[in-house]
């Protein structure tokens, strides 16, 4: 079985995301946006009022201080600085999650922070030690099979993910010499034609069995 995330409060201010809201139907697990290359408090309110209702597994969504590039350009930025944005923005989010009784299960980086550390080792450990002293419960989403497996040394849980676009299929993963334990959709017809083919279930991050 695989898991299925998306990406959610991914809004700001007036400019509101709500066709996210119908992918994370079929979704397992969804990351919430945490203001830095997107949200803001209210959309982020709004994605775990969501999750609670349909009882589906949150994460964070984090990325470098960049909303008007929406986090996709990269930022050099030294081992404090890059420990304090991931430190800041999952726990707060993560905070914002026990107002509804609710526990963050996982982290997915976005854009250029999300190519940085599966590019690079150094970028890697440091937000797997940012996150460790967080809760060394959360489970790290990476893209590369031997960043999963630098990650897993540390000591931290990491879950290998692939995309699912247009041109994929639920047969092409399964046959995968690497077989992932997450898959990422963007769109509603993508995620559909999956869900048609297999019911998702949610990589059990930390959760009591029978709590999701």
């Amino acid at each position: 079985m695989f898991d299925f995330n998306c990406d959610m409060a991914q809004g700001w201010g007036i400019y509101e995301n709500d066709k996210e809201f119908e992918i994370a139907k079929y979704a397992s697990s969804v990351n919430i946006s945490a203001g830095f290359h997107a949200g803001d408090p209210r959309a982020i309110r709004k994605a775990f009022l969501f999750v609670k209702e349909r009882n589906i597994a949150p994460g964070v969504h984090i990325g470098f201080p960049d909303i008007q590039g929406f986090g996709k350009r990269k930022m050099d930025m030294d081992k404090d600085e890059l420990d304090a944005i991931v430190t800041y923005q999952a726990g707060a989010v993560s905070a914002y999650a026990k107002t509804f009784d609710l526990e963050l299960e996982h982290i997915r980086l976005h854009g250029a922070l999300k190519d940085m550390v599966n590019e690079s080792e150094q970028t890697a450990l440091i937000v797997a030690q940012a996150i460790k002293k967080i809760n060394p419960w959360l489970n790290l989403i990476v893209q590369n099979p031997e960043t999963k497996e630098l990650i897993e040394k540390t000591g931290l849980k990491s879950a290998y993910e692939v995309d699912f676009n247009q041109n994929s299929s639920i047969r092409e993963i399964r046959e995968l010499s690497t077989k992932p334990d997450t898959i990422h959709f963007r769109t509603i017809e993508d995620i559909k034609r999956a869900y048609d083919i297999i019911k998702p279930t949610p990589i059990n991050y930390n959760r009591v069995q029978g709590q999701i």
